[in-house]
């Protein structure tokens, strides 16, 4: 059977699997923030109407600047894309033809987006049985063959992360080498007590950070994201980049809802309070997790077909995220995001349910 490439798109699924959607499901494949600013918080109709019919300011300047002042970092070192994909494939775009490593199981876009641009793509695999870390040692000295290696942090679809002072010593070990190391960091938003690489920047001119700004805030039909670099590589992505990439809408709404970090706060420390909770929920001995940090984990059944699940829970209205094309998955598990405390508790109910 040919699997959906993303979540996000439950119609698709249950095409794909034969079945009929129920009239109510819950979509735990989407891994953006499950609680959503109250409407006094969004544009009015008149603000809506004139983000429509304008051009977006073409350098993003007021919204470069705040992400600037925020990270603290010069202007100079942040780009604007359409969303987190569009600087994957810019990245694949400059790096055409060279030698890729990717730290897998991972975001699958980018193996695609470096194969389009003709590039020789390796995968350094994390240990499932040492609840998916990667011995960064290794995989040190793995980077060191490679022009680019990408790392999601925390990481897509495990939701893990690697301790501080081994991610450090991976990029200063890959610097040395001369490897440039991408760190996608979509998730860190979620992430309680989370620490980013973007405060390294300054001593590894090779390092690249990107960063999603529509999972944190419920915007992924916005498609906006940046890229966090030295300015030589700033400047180079920016000339393969088409106009316009954000638009006025995505640029209002940005500079709007980044200033709102007390409700960011409150989301990362209430999802987490639900990760745990289901965790601890969960029937006795039936389940696996992975050690997720963020709002989204793997699960498998520890008897019984993982597919024999997700055909279940599809049927009992709960959407998971198939890991059929994840090198190293290979369906084994699913990806289920952590929502609600109503939402997540069907779920729980579904799971003590299916008799494997």
């Amino acid at each position: 059977m040919h699997w959906p490439a993303h979540g996000a798109n439950p119609h698709a699924l249950y095409k794909r699997c034969g079945l009929t959607p129920p009239a109510e499901y819950i979509d735990f494949s989407v891994n953006t923030n499950p609680y959503r600013l109250p409407p006094s918080a969004w544009p009015n109709s008149k603000e809506w109407i004139r983000w429509a019919s304008e051009y977006p300011d073409l350098e993003a300047e007021a919204l470069v600047a705040l992400i600037a002042r925020q990270e603290g970092i010069e202007r100079g070192q942040v780009l604007m894309t359409n969303g987190a994909a569009e600087a994957i494939y810019l990245l694949a775009a400059l790096f055409a033809g060279r030698r890729v490593g990717v730290l897998e199981p991972t975001f699958s876009e980018y193996r695609r987006a470096c194969l389009a641009y003709g590039c020789e793509v390796a995968a350094f695999m994390a240990a499932e049985e040492r609840g998916f870390s990667y011995d960064m040692e290794e995989a040190a000295a793995w980077a060191a063959g490679r022009d680019i290696v990408f790392l999601c942090h925390p990481n897509n679809p495990t939701g893990t992360a690697v301790p501080e002072h081994a991610l450090r010593s991976f990029i200063d070990a890959a610097g040395q080498a001369g490897t440039y190391i991408v760190v996608d960091e979509a998730f860190y938003p979620f992430w309680c007590g989370g620490f980013t690489a973007v405060r390294w920047l300054d001593r590894h001119p090779r390092l690249i950070v990107l960063r999603s700004l529509t999972k944190i805030h419920h915007l992924a039909g916005v498609r906006l994201g940046y890229v966090v670099a030295n300015e030589e590589i700033v400047a180079a992505l920016k000339t393969r980049q088409p106009p316009w990439s954000a638009s006025q809408v995505a640029q209002q709404l940005a500079i709007r809802f980044l200033q709102m970090e007390p409700f960011v706060e409150w989301t990362k420390e209430r999802l987490a309070a639900e990760r745990e909770r289901v965790f601890r929920m969960l029937p006795a001995g039936r389940y696996d997790v992975s050690p997720s940090v963020v709002n989204f984990y793997l699960l498998r059944p520890r008897s019984g077909r993982t597919e024999a699940l997700l055909f279940h829970l599809l049927k009992k209205g709960i959407v998971p995220r198939h890991t059929m094309n994840f090198p190293g998955l290979d369906g084994r598990y699913v990806r289920l995001a952590v929502k609600t405390q109503t939402e997540n508790d069907r779920l729980l109910e579904a799971l003590m349910g299916w008799d494997g």
